[in-house]
């Protein structure tokens, strides 16, 4: 028998660490989380990390586990996955999945993409080699004509990601989404209940103004420059990531004001949660909740979850 999951996915700020908390009390939940920036230690203002009173009211699993420059990646995120659905299931708990990095789940519940060996010190060498003469974003654009719906998951800025796709197209003569459409395992490995939480790109818009205008408040420059005064290079991918980016950006006197910053991290996090919001729609058997009320999503996810459970 399968063991049973549950997800909650969406858009940032669409209300899943709210969500996930508010479930854990009406039912034996512990909680792990699959946003890829929350693995990592000390970034925490820009991440909107879960705080210490909803960590304390529920076990949450897989938040800084990793520093700034320590690889983790889809294949370790699913080992480290599957050993916690065993862990959490023999205490006769359920593990409830929460995040916006929609890659990483579907890695767990489907496997990883059997994509083939790639002699990386060659065609990993000319990629980085192609984006430091160009530049990401040059780069994004050529993605965009080999790899358009892989290109529509990432960023422009991802130079980590935008490496792999042009390694990977360049080795095989196959665009990186042709693998990643791939199931090796003909069908999920887990019994699970998907969720995504999508309010509306106008709401959407609302939270992400105002929460970037809270982790402004709370400090983000000032948490970017003390990650850096411990020694972490501002190449590292966590600082690729929204809002850090552009508070490098700000730091270097390349964005001048802060109603700039306030800005440019808006139009930033708008342009990856439509992003997001794309990927997770078309999630296989995912149930979508467009309520903005979280009375009427706990209702509504209890009511499911229950029938799921039985």
């Amino acid at each position: 028998m399968l063991k049973k999951i549950i997800v909650i996915g969406g858009a940032t700020c669409s209300g899943k660490t709210e969500m996930s908390v508010e479930l854990s009390k009406l039912f034996p939940i512990e909680i792990v989380n699959f946003d890829s920036m929350c693995f990592y230690r000390y970034f925490d203002i820009g991440t909107a990390k879960p705080d210490n009173e909803a960590r304390a009211a529920v076990k949450h699993h897989l938040i800084d586990i990793k520093d700034p420059d320590e690889e983790y990646n889809a294949r370790m995120f699913s080992e480290d996955a599957a050993g916690l659905i065993e862990e959490i299931t023999s205490k006769g708990k359920i593990p409830l999945f929460t995040g916006g990095t929609g890659l990483y789940i579907k890695s767990l519940i489907y496997g990883l993409s059997p994509v083939p060996e790639i002699d990386k010190a060659v065609f990993r060498e000319r990629a980085v080699e192609l984006i430091k003469e160009i530049g990401a974003p040059a780069a994004y654009e050529k993605l965009k004509e080999f790899d358009p719906e892989y290109a529509e998951k990432i960023s422009e800025y991802d130079s980590q990601r935008i490496t792999r796709a042009y390694e990977v197209y360049s080795a095989t003569g196959r665009p990186l989404s042709y693998y990643l459409a791939q199931n090796p395992f003909g069908s999920p490995l887990y019994d699970y209940i998907y969720f995504n939480l999508n309010p509306g790109r106008d709401y959407l818009k609302s939270c992400i103004m105002k929460r970037t205008r809270l982790i402004l408040e709370k400090g983000l420059t000032d948490e970017t420059e003390s990650i850096l005064k411990l020694g972490y290079k501002p190449n590292l991918k966590p600082f690729k990531s929204i809002g850090y980016r552009e508070s490098l950006m700000f730091l270097n006197k390349e964005i001048n004001t802060e109603d700039d910053l306030y800005l440019k991290i808006v139009s930033s996090t708008v342009k990856y949660a439509k992003r997001q919001a794309t990927f997770f729609k078309k999630a296989e058997n995912a149930i979508e909740i467009n309520f903005t009320d979280l009375n009427k999503k706990l209702a509504f996810a209890a009511k499911t979850i229950e029938g799921f459970l039985k």
